[in-house]
């Protein structure tokens, strides 16, 4: 701190002329809350000529139907290109994107193929063969050979390399109760939700989660991650329990 002798005061004239500090000023803005978006959505592999995502029904057995897509901001729940088309839509617009392989499912990298001991599926009552998903350490690979006692897992997308075209139609952008309904379906598995409630309270919305037959630590997992995750997405409070 500096302290300087108090000088008398001396009388002048007002100044009503405004001093120039060369200082940038911004103005204080809240909070930025992020939005939700349901779409209905394509994903083609143009490399190989096949829709791999949908939420359209077809006669193909083999394509994935997602139902409704629920796009959450800024957490990769679409590839980074696509979303920053999505923010400049209006409800019922729709837009295609053909996308390079490193801004879609990523360039094949070497370094993840992985040999694993067989030992460590069967420790895991897993009996290896081509072709097999596995997940290893929060990673999804693919066994490519099995030989004696080694597994080769590619942790490689099986998109990886490979050109992609994207469609979005934006249905709705959501808010109230059915952007928290939203977030819930966009967060938690299907198969590991039985139920759930929101009930207002003053200015809290309580929401209480009946999971389908979780450990406890398992339940503590989703509901921190629904926690984590909700302030990013609304203003109010919302409670999970």
């Amino acid at each position: 701190m500096v302290v300087k002798k108090q000088e008398k005061k001396k009388e002048v004239k007002e100044n009503k002329s405004t001093e120039k500090t060369g200082k940038t000023l911004t103005p204080i803005s809240k909070k930025e809350i992020k939005n939700i978006y349901v779409v209905d959505y394509y994903i083609k592999d143009l490399t190989v000529g096949k829709v791999i995502e949908s939420n359209v029904k077809s006669n193909n057995p083999l394509l994935f139907f997602n139902g409704e897509k629920v796009v959450l901001e800024g957490v990769g729940s679409a590839f980074r290109k696509t979303e920053e088309k999505l923010k400049t839509l209006k409800v019922g617009e729709d837009f295609y994107l053909v996308l390079e392989p490193k801004d879609a499912y990523g360039i094949r990298k070497a370094e993840l193929l992985r040999v694993i001991a067989a030992s460590d599926f069967r420790d895991n009552k897993i009996n290896p063969f081509i072709g097999l998903q596995v997940n290893a350490d929060g990673r999804i690979g693919t066994v490519k050979s099995v030989t004696g006692g080694r597994v080769l897992v590619d942790f490689n997308s099986p998109f990886a390399n490979h050109k992609i075209e994207v469609y979005y139609k934006l249905k709705s952008i959501p808010v109230g109760k059915e952007k928290v309904e939203r977030f819930i379906s966009a967060i938690l598995p299907k198969e590991k939700l039985k139920d759930y409630s929101i009930e207002k309270k003053d200015k809290d919305t309580v929401v209480k989660i009946n999971f389908v037959n979780l450990r406890k630590e398992e339940e503590s997992i989703y509901l921190g991650l629904l926690k984590a995750t909700c302030k990013y997405y609304f203003e109010e409070s919302i409670l999970f329990q």
